[in-house]
Parts: C-alpha cells; sequence; structure tokens
C-alpha cells in the first residue's frame, strides 16, 4: 500500500516503531509524522480530529507515560508484547510473556537474516521490534524490485504477508484499543489509532496482493 508520495510503507512502520519506543527528544518531529500518517489514512473510528501538532510534545511530559502504560515499576497497563495478547493459547498461558509466539518471531526474523543485537535488552515480539521488521523487509523488497530482481522480491511479499497474518494481526487492534483506553496522552493515542487503522490497511493489501 503506498499511501501517498510522500509516505511509504517502510516510512510508517518506521513511524510506528519509534512511537512505541522509549521516547527521544525528537517527540515533536516525531508527533507531526504520527499526525501526517493519521491525515493520510483516514480512520473511521478511533477518531483524534482535534489534536494537533505542537511544541509542547515533549520528553519531559512523554517519557513517564511511556513509563507507566508500558514498562513499569508495578501494574502495567499495557504490556507491548504480542504474547500478552495471543487468544490462541492456552488459558494458563495468556497474558504472559515469552509464549511460543515470542520464539516464532525470533526464528522468523533469524529466517530473514537478522539477528537481535545484544545490546537490545527486550523481548523480540515487543511492537516496536515487529513493527522494525516489518520496515526492514518493505524496504528490501523495494530495492530489490527497483534493481529488478523480481523473483527475491516476491519472496519477501510472502514473507511480509506471513509475518503480518501470523503475528500482527492477532493482537496489535487489541494492544491498540488497550492504549486508547488506558492514557490521556494525545501521542499515545494518535499512535494507537494509527497502528490499529495501518494494520487494518495492510491486511486488506495483502488480502489483494
Amino acid at each position: 500500500m503506498q499511501n501517498d508520495k510522500t509516505v511509504s510503507r517502510p516510512g510508517i512502520y518506521r513511524i510506528l516503531a519509534a512511537a512505541f519506543s522509549r521516547p527521544k527528544p525528537e517527540i515533536s518531529g516525531l508527533y507531526r509524522s504520527i499526525l501526517e500518517v493519521h491525515a493520510i489514512l483516514q480512520p473511521t473510528e478511533g477518531s483524534i480530529v482535534g489534536l494537533h501538532a505542537t511544541d509542547s510534545m515533549n520528553l519531559a511530559t512523554l517519557a513517564p507515560e511511556h513509563l507507566r502504560l508500558f514498562v513499569g515499576p508495578g501494574h502495567i497497563p499495557c504490556p507491548p508484547y504480542e504474547a500478552v495478547y495471543r487468544k490462541d493459547r492456552p488459558d494458563f498461558e495468556r497474558g504472559l510473556v515469552m509464549g511460543p509466539s515470542t520464539a516464532d518471531v525470533r526464528r522468523t526474523y533469524l529466517e530473514a537474516g537478522l539477528d537481535i543485537s545484544k545490546s537490545y535488552t527486550d523481548l523480540p515480539d515487543h511492537v516496536s521490534a515487529e513493527m522494525e521488521f516489518m520496515q526492514f523487509l518493505c524496504a528490501e523488497e523495494e530495492r530489490l524490485a527497483q534493481e529488478g530482481s523480481r523473483e527475491e522480491a516476491a519472496k519477501l511479499r510472502r514473507t511480509q504477508r506471513e509475518f503480518h497474518k501470523n503475528h500482527i494481526e492477532p493482537w496489535v487492534g487489541d494492544f491498540a484499543d488497550c492504549v486508547l483506553r488506558s492514557t490521556n496522552s494525545s501521542f499515545y493515542k494518535a499512535a494507537a489509532t494509527v497502528l490499529k487503522e495501518f494494520a487494518k490497511k495492510e491486511a486488506d493489501y495483502f488480502g489483494s496482493g
């Protein structure tokens, strides 16, 4: 799906990966990018009408909310891990990290020629890690297509489709809904809305591709 000449599929995945990572000082620019993508996607639900880019969006206000929502200490309202939300797991495993889906995500990364950096201290099924993986696949597909390597590009398209079906569709909607229920932060409400809507658009895109 190419939503706009200035916002590519890899670009949207890059924005989403950054949105749910630990906040960095350039947060105002990221927020503007999220709102630009929202305007392109035009969600039919979860509207964020009335939100706007503002210089008051800063690290000092966002970092504590990031910790509260996704990291802790204490109760974590919206753990950002696929394994927590998988409804196909046995009852005694639901709501826990490090489930079978976590291992499968790691295996998929390795099969694509990627390994997790030793400096990365989080789990492979963190929403940002999955968004970064999709960004990589999309960017590589575009590069190979431009070079005329159609067969290799098609393989990466299939990997994207399978990963999205098996590891994004089953949970990001529930995760996004959790964020929308659990925060008053305009940044995270906007990011969650874009995540949910883009996942739907991508499902349609792969279904027709």
